[in-house]
């Protein structure tokens, strides 16, 4: 079986985690790879607890055995605890209401306009989570930089008046909404509205973004499930759970629910189960929307890992 690539959420909290510096005391590069604490081919699972961000250098150390397991767990939960007390508390994006954003304009050819909203939390043990959803958005922001450097240089229609010798600009716009905050979980739907130059019609995604307060770790259909083998299950109750609510084409609504991870990646955590999202085109046509599914946390006890479900469950269920 193929190693699979490490998710994107789990890279991105393991890195802003150690200030995107290697994780050893006083050694401080920026030049990083992700480690396994507990080796790949014994674990074989991206664990956001098991992983800790090692410059290469440190890596080869911890691979030849300078530097032990116990050592790096120390590290690791040191990092945790640390986190509060470095972090300064100033972000770069302005405050904006209760919420911050992160926004660009960019007066080229064909120029574009970004803003991106997130969640200011301001308790120490969510602190944390705000920096993810942050280095997120500024993730989304670098690929929007790199669409306006790749674009061809626009040949302006000089008798097209409403143009005035500019194509419109590229745009995107991340708006979000706290499904879900408590003492365990935090649960977070976006909705990000792009617009590309030169296209026929923006386009409309939901993303999510969902951590475990305590310990903190990013949520994650791997971690829910524990084992990749139970994905064919998942997906063969998902598919007939909505099957039920409507009648939906059975070629589209298969291709749509094959046991990918990639199509049940996108979900919410609510205090009394979970909210799968199926983007526009997965399970029905474009007319029809996203389309939603509630699943109760009892409903999945056979399927994904039940020590899990336990942990995330709102206190009193």
């Amino acid at each position: 079986m193929s190693r699979p690539t490490i998710p994107a959420e789990i890279r991105r909290a393991v890195l802003v985690e150690s200030g995107h510096r290697c994780a050893i005391p006083r050694c401080g590069q920026t030049e990083l790879d992700i480690h396994h604490i507990i080796p790949w081919e014994t674990c074989q699972k991206h664990e956001y607890s098991n992983l800790i961000a090692l410059c290469p250098v440190c890596h080869r150390r911890a691979h030849n055995g300078e530097i032990d397991r116990r050592s790096l767990s120390i590290y690791k939960e040191s990092l945790a605890k640390e986190f509060g007390q470095h972090d300064s508390g100033g972000f770069e994006a302005e405050v904006v209401e209760t919420r911050r954003r992160i926004k660009e304009i960019n007066h080229g050819i064909p120029g574009f306009n970004f803003q991106f909203d997130f969640p200011d939390f301001q308790q120490p043990l969510e602190r944390i989570i705000s920096r993810n959803i942050e280095a997120w958005g500024y993730e989304l922001l670098v690929e929007f930089r790199e669409l306006q450097d790749d674009y061809i240089l626009y040949k302006p229609n000089q008798d097209d008046p409403e143009l005035n010798g500019k194509p419109p600009q590229s745009t995107l716009n991340g708006k979000y909404h706290v499904l879900r905050r408590d003492d365990k979980v935090v649960s977070v739907r976006y909705t990000i509205d792009r617009y590309y130059s030169g296209a026929a019609h923006g386009g409309r995604t939901t993303r999510v973004q969902n951590f475990c307060v305590r310990p903190f770790r990013p949520l994650t259909l791997e971690y829910l499930l524990s084992n990749s083998s139970r994905l064919p299950e998942l997906a063969n109750f998902l598919r007939a759970k909505l099957a039920e609510n409507k009648n939906y084409d059975p070629e589209w609504l298969l291709t749509g629910t094959e046991p990918v991870t990639e199509n049940f990646s996108c979900f919410n955590i609510e205090e009394y189960g979970l909210v799968f999202t199926f983007s526009e085109y997965q399970i029905d046509c474009f007319a029809a929307g996203e389309q939603r599914l509630w699943v109760g946390f009892h409903e999945l006890e056979n399927i994904c890992d039940r020590d899990v479900l336990k942990q995330i469950e709102a206190t009193g269920l």
